[in-house]
């Protein structure tokens, strides 16, 4: 432990200087546990421990008077603290039967050399713009018998810094609704390659080997785990806009078909499992590469799209006029072979997990746990570590329109103080929770919007947030503190 010597006739010593002591009546002052803050109500408390140490003697005629004062630093004011006196054995009772003993004083106490005495001080003074910055110090007057000032000197303790108040808020976790059937999905979209007008799959032709091994590694991911069982695999064919569109309802809906042959050539499901449908013509996908293609006749070619008047064959011949046709020349290049794809998911259960298997899952395979699973198994965290925060930021990301995810993921990233990220995450939770309205009152608190964030918070104190109830109180302090500093 850190002590200041306070020695008096000693001059210049720096706050926090070790020097060695010398004594006052054969030794020094001890003064510890130094603060200087700001309270409730615009007031300074000023608190330390004082000790007149064993070895330190004061002869029975004397007095020794330590005051604390607050000296501003250009030294153009102070305030003078409540003293504390030791009286020697005889100045004590001379003074107790004159009466003479000083009443503002904030302790007097008869000295009993050769033992420890410690003062427990503390004083209130109000607060002045110039105490910020000033210093505390301490006057130390040793007086004879008759009240002559035999030694005395003054030190700094410490500088005084007074810091605003900052306020610790109290955010909100949503705890999941347990999901009692864990639905999963796995899906993909596959490229396949046919001959012109046929819906028979050649496994080896063009691309094919490689966007049917898609196929068979979405479903063996899920056939293979011992935790999932399927329960459904969906397969929707679509064809581009090009040609009748009688034939491409012929073709995506038989290309479907084909694929359902493969899948269940390969792995014996039982007919139910495999459900096949089929989109004739992909204009969806279409619109959507338009949309964000710089093509200089976008608005001309989505008006055309969108003309749902006319029947598909039309369009896709309007298209076709654009610019001469260069147009749909390169969107019969660029785009449309990825209009004729097989969508494709596997649908399937999952088991419950204990925690501790949840914690190796969570690292593995996420998107098999539910919330309920994740959020037992942050508590097994300390709040704020970084395996409590990894846990909700994997959450949000399996679960990324989950109004609870998203309000436990703008918890996380309240606590980190990312206001921005948090706002991203509040606009996705469910408005109507106690929870989502404290943690919107600690977004506008820490932004510096009290008065609307004191709104949100007295919602949601009426709905039973203890978090809220806290957050009111931390509103008060910084009113207060406001009040002394300013904004």
């Amino acid at each position: 432990m850190k002590y200041i010597y306070i020695l008096l006739a000693m001059v210049g010593m720096s706050c926090f200087s070790m020097m060695q002591a010398q004594n006052v009546g054969g030794s020094g002052i001890l003064v510890e546990k130094k603060s200087v803050t700001v309270s409730d109500g615009q007031m300074v408390m000023v608190g330390m421990d004082i000790t007149v140490p064993a070895d330190m003697k004061i002869s029975s005629d004397r007095k020794l008077t330590l005051t604390p004062v607050i000296q501003a630093a250009d030294g153009s004011a102070n305030k003078v603290l409540p003293p504390v006196v030791f009286y020697g054995r005889r100045r004590s009772i001379v003074n107790q039967r004159e009466g003479s003993i000083p009443e503002d004083a904030f302790e007097v106490i008869r000295r009993k050399n050769n033992t420890d005495q410690t003062v427990n001080y503390i004083a209130r003074v109000p607060y002045e713009e110039w105490m910020h910055g000033a210093s505390l110090e301490l006057d130390a007057d040793l007086c004879g018998c008759g009240n002559h000032v035999q030694e005395e000197d003054r030190l700094a303790l410490m500088p005084i810094n007074l810091v605003r108040y900052t306020i610790v808020p109290s955010i909100a976790f949503v705890t999941p609704q347990v999901e009692t059937v864990k639905n999963r999905a796995e899906e993909g979209s596959a490229f396949l390659d046919f001959p012109v007008n046929q819906v028979k799959i050649y496994p080896d032709f063009r691309k094919n080997p490689a966007e049917l091994q898609k196929i068979r590694e979405t479903i063996e991911l899920v056939k293979n785990d011992s935790n999932t069982r399927i329960t459904g695999i969906d397969i929707v064919g679509y064809a581009s806009p090009e040609g009748g569109y009688k034939q491409n309802a012929r073709l995506a809906q038989g290309r479907a078909e084909a694929l359902k042959k493969y899948v269940s050539g390969l792995y014996e499901f039982e007919d139910n499992v495999i459900s096949v449908s089929s989109v004739p013509e992909d204009w969806q996908g279409l619109r959507n590469y338009v949309a964000a293609s710089s093509l200089p006749q976008k608005e001309e070619l989505l008006a055309i799209i969108d003309n749902t008047q006319l029947d598909e064959d039309k369009r896709e011949l309007e298209l076709r006029k654009v610019d001469g046709g260069k147009v749909y020349a390169a969107l019969l290049k660029d785009c449309y072979p990825a209009l004729r794809h097989s969508d494709y998911a596997v649908h399937y259960v999952v088991r419950e997990f204990s925690i501790e298997e949840a914690k190796e899952v969570i690292a593995k395979r996420p998107q098999q746990l539910s919330l309920d699973e994740m959020f037992r198994v942050a508590q097994t965290y300390e709040s704020g570590s970084e395996e409590f925060n990894n846990v909700f930021e994997v959450a949000v990301r399996m679960f990324p329109e989950d109004p609870t995810a998203n309000m436990n993921a703008a918890a996380i990233e309240l606590q980190q103080g990312n206001w921005k990220q948090a706002e991203r995450y509040l606009q996705k939770s469910d408005s109507n929770l106690a929870a989502t309205k404290n943690n919107r009152g600690v977004l506008l608190m820490m932004q510096g919007n009290l008065d609307e964030a004191e709104a949100l918070f007295n919602e949601a104190k009426a709905m039973g947030s203890v978090e809220a109830e806290k957050n009111l109180e931390e509103i008060v302090k910084k009113r207060k503190d406001i009040a002394i500093f300013g904004k």
